[in-house]
């Protein structure tokens, strides 16, 4: 209020501040219900998987111009190494890969890159890997990495940012394919 009792209006850039910040917290809810929705409706997703031969190189190419802003404001580099072809649910494969890469580029140091790696395997699987010279997970916290809503470390300043979906969300995506994480 003003000095003579009347309320005082607030600047246009104060109003905007708060509306932007409303919406990144809203778009932060709506990832977090669309991935635990996603984990309750798994059994049934395992019924409708499209497996169709994937080129996965083609794909993470395709993520890797996608995340190559967020990448560059980090100042982190991203790069595919390796090529495979496999037999994947093309939309589900991009979003584990999706997951990982994010999470790999806000857990990357400036200056450093991320590397997505594609690999055959004698069995006529594939592998692939996604790594970054980061911090890395504390070994006593690596079994429970990949469970719903745990977050290595719930402290860091970003850390609201996440739900601690993502990585149970890749496990779940390559558990419908058949494979192991």
């Amino acid at each position: 209020t003003s000095a003579c009792g009347i309320p005082s209006i607030a600047p246009a850039a104060e109003y905007e501040s708060v509306i932007a910040s409303s919406v990144e917290e809203l778009e932060r809810i709506n990832r977090m219900i669309d991935g635990m929705l996603f984990l309750a409706r798994a059994d049934d997703v395992q019924a409708s998987l499209d497996l169709r031969p994937v080129d996965a190189g083609a794909e993470v190419d395709r993520l890797i111009e996608y995340y190559e802003g967020l990448a560059s404001e980090a100042g982190v580099g991203i790069r595919r190494v390796g090529a495979v072809t496999l037999r994947a649910d093309a939309t589900l494969f991009r979003r584990a890969i999706a997951n990982l890469v994010s999470n790999a580029i806000a857990h990357t140091p400036p200056g450093s890159e991320v590397t997505v790696a594609l690999a055959a395997v004698p069995d006529g699987g594939a592998e692939v890997s996604v790594s970054n010279p980061g911090p890395g997970i504390p070994r006593d916290l690596l079994p429970r990495v990949f469970d719903r809503f745990f977050r290595a470390d719930a402290s860091r300043p970003d850390s609201a940012r996440g739900s601690g979906l993502g990585l149970a969300i890749v496990k779940s995506i390559v558990e419908l394919h058949g494979g192991g994480i």
